[in-house]
C-alpha cells in the first residue's frame, strides 16, 4: 500500500471527528437527507448491485433484492420515520432534601466509526450498520470484504462519489488494510464475520480502548418435534438453509428431528429441494455459489463426514455445492462441532427433547434458535435452554428483516445489537446535562466530618444523595 494511502487512512478518523466538531451534531433533518441519499443510491444502482452480487456469489436477482436491497430500503424508511423521536432529550426532576436535581439525558454520537463488512451479504451487512451509525450522527468508514470484490468496488465507486470522505467513505483492500484500519484511532468499530477474526479485531481495538460491536455466527440449532412436521415447515427450513447457498449466519445449521417423523422428514426435504431447484440445481438460476475455493473445500470435507441422503455433488470450477443432506454422522465430527455456513444440512434423530438438550449437542449461545412445534411445554423448554437473543418458533430467518427486533448475538455469537432503534442506540451513548437548584445548603458533607453528620447521613441518605 502506498505511503500516501496509509497516511490518508490513518488520519481519516481525526478528519471525520474534526468535521463533526466544526459542523456540530447533525439534526434529524440532516440525518434524513443523508439516509435518503443512501436510499437513492440503492434504487438508482439496483441493477448494478444485483449484477455484482451475482458475480461474487451467484445470487439470483430475487434473493439479491429481497435479502440485500429491500431490507435496507425498509430500514432507511423506518429510521427516517423515528429518528427525530429517538433524538429528543429525556428530561426529569427529582426532589431531594435541600435541593432539586434536574436531568436532561440525550443520545450523542461516538464520532468516527469503522464498519467492517462480511462477504456473504456484502451490501446489507455493510450498509445496515452504516444506517444506524448515520442515524446516531456519526461519520463512517466502511471496509467491505475483499472476498466479494465486485460488490466492494461498486460500493466504493458509488458511495465515495456521493459522499465526502469526512462524512462517509469506503475503503477496499485485503486483511492488511483491515489491520491498518483497526489500529487507527476510530471511536467505535463494528465487525461482522467469523469468531476467529472477531477476536483479532477485539484484541487490536482493546489496545486503544476502542469499543467494539461483534456480529459473529454460530451453529443455530433447528428442532422439529413430533408435533412440528408439515410440508410448510419443511419448505421454510429448506428455503432458510439453502438461501444464498447456505452462507447465512442465521441459517438453520443442524436439524434435530424426532425419531417418529425422521424418515418422512428426509423424504419431504428431498422433494422440496427438487421443487425449488429442479433435478439439476447447478443449472437452476435460483441457486447460488460458494464464495471462495477455500470455503468450497471446507464444504466438501463436511459432506464426507456422513451418509449423503440428498445432493452431495460438487463442481470446484463453478464453486458449486449441491443442496446436501447428510445423516449418520459420527460423534465428534467437525461438522457437528463447527459452524457449517454452507449448503450442507445434517439431520439427526432424537427421542426425547430433555435428553437432547442435556446432551450438549446444541450451541446454547448461537445467534438464534429454531423450533417447529405446537407443544407449548416443548417450546418453553427450548426457550429456557437457549441463551440466544432470538428464539424463532415455526419459521426461520424472517425475524432478521424486522426493524422492531434487535439483531445481535451473545457469547460466541458476538455482542452488541443493531437494526431499528437498537442500531441508533448501539452507535450512540447517553450524555447527561445535570444541574441542581438548592433551597437549603447542608455543610455537613464537607470536612471536617463528625459522628453527628455520619448519623444524619445514615438516617437521611435517601433524601440527601
Amino acid at each position: 500500500m502506498p505511503d500516501h494511502d496509509i497516511h490518508f487512512l490513518k488520519t481519516l478518523p481525526e478528519r471525520q471527528r474534526e468535521e463533526l466538531l466544526s459542523t456540530g451534531r447533525p439534526s434529524p433533518e440532516v440525518v434524513k437527507k443523508q439516509l435518503l441519499k443512501l436510499k437513492t443510491i440503492l434504487l438508482e444502482h439496483e441493477a448494478a448491485f444485483i449484477e455484482a452480487l451475482h458475480s461474487d456469489l451467484g445470487k439470483p436477482a430475487f434473493e439479491s433484492f429481497s435479502s440485500e436491497i429491500a431490507v435496507l430500503l425498509n430500514e432507511i424508511e423506518y429510521v427516517c420515520k423515528h429518528v427525530a423521536q429517538w433524538n429528543r432529550p429525556v428530561r426529569s426532576r427529582h426532589l431531594k432534601l435541600g435541593y432539586v436535581e434536574s436531568l436532561k439525558r440525550m443520545r450523542h454520537p461516538y464520532g468516527s466509526v469503522l464498519i467492517i463488512g462480511s462477504w456473504n451479504y456484502p451490501v446489507q451487512l455493510t450498509l445496515m450498520p452504516a444506517i444506524g451509525a448515520i442515524a446516531a450522527g456519526n461519520r463512517c468508514v466502511i471496509k467491505p470484504s475483499e472476498h466479494a470484490p465486485a460488490t466492494a468496488e461498486l460500493l466504493k465507486e458509488i458511495i465515495n462519489h456521493a459522499f465526502p470522505p469526512e462524512q462517509l467513505h469506503v475503503v477496499t483492500g485485503d486483511a492488511q488494510t483491515a489491520s491498518l484500519l483497526t489500529s487507527s484511532p476510530f471511536d467505535l468499530i463494528f465487525f461482522t464475520g467469523s469468531g476467529k477474526t472477531g477476536k483479532a479485531v477485539a484484541e487490536q481495538a482493546a489496545k486503544q480502548l476502542t469499543p467494539v460491536i461483534l456480529e459473529l455466527g454460530g451453529k443455530n440449532p433447528c428442532i422439529m418435534d413430533e408435533t412440528g412436521f408439515s410440508k410448510a415447515a419443511i419448505r421454510d427450513i429448506v428455503w432458510g438453509k439453502f438461501l444464498n447457498a447456505g452462507q447465512t449466519c442465521i441459517a438453520p445449521d443442524t436439524l434435530f428431528v424426532h425419531h417418529s417423523i425422521y424418515e418422512k422428514t428426509l423424504t419431504e426435504i428431498s422433494a422440496c429441494v427438487s421443487a425449488f431447484y429442479g433435478e439439476r440445481p447447478q443449472a437452476s438460476g435460483d441457486y447460488g455459489r460458494i464464495c471462495t475455493h477455500a470455503h468450497f473445500q471446507k464444504m466438501v470435507d463436511f459432506i464426507g463426514q456422513g451418509i449423503v441422503r440428498e445432493g452431495g455433488t460438487h463442481d470446484r470450477n463453478d464453486r458449486y455445492i449441491a443442496p446436501t443432506v447428510v445423516t449418520d454422522i459420527k460423534p465428534g465430527s467437525p461438522i457437528l462441532e463447527e459452524e457449517i455456513f454452507g449448503p450442507v444440512l445434517p439431520v439427526i434423530p432424537y427421542t426425547d427433547l430433555k435428553s437432547l438438550l442435556a446432551s450438549g449437542s446444541l450451541q446454547r449461545d448461537a445467534l438464534t434458535g429454531y423450533i417447529f412445534s405446537s407443544n407449548k411445554e416443548q417450546i418453553q423448554l427450548f426457550k429456557e435452554h437457549m441463551l440466544s437473543p432470538t428464539i424463532s418458533v415455526n419459521q426461520v430467518i424472517q425475524h432478521a428483516a424486522s426493524p422492531f427486533i434487535a439483531f445481535g448475538g451473545v457469547g460466541r455469537s458476538g455482542y452488541g445489537a443493531y437494526h431499528g432503534k437498537a442500531g441508533f442506540l448501539a452507535f450512540s451513548y447517553e450524555k447527561t446535562d445535570y444541574r441542581t437548584y438548592h433551597y437549603l445548603r447542608f455543610q455537613g458533607k464537607f470536612p471536617p466530618y463528625s459522628d453527628r453528620n455520619m448519623k444524619a447521613l445514615k438516617k437521611l441518605r435517601r433524601w440527601l444523595l
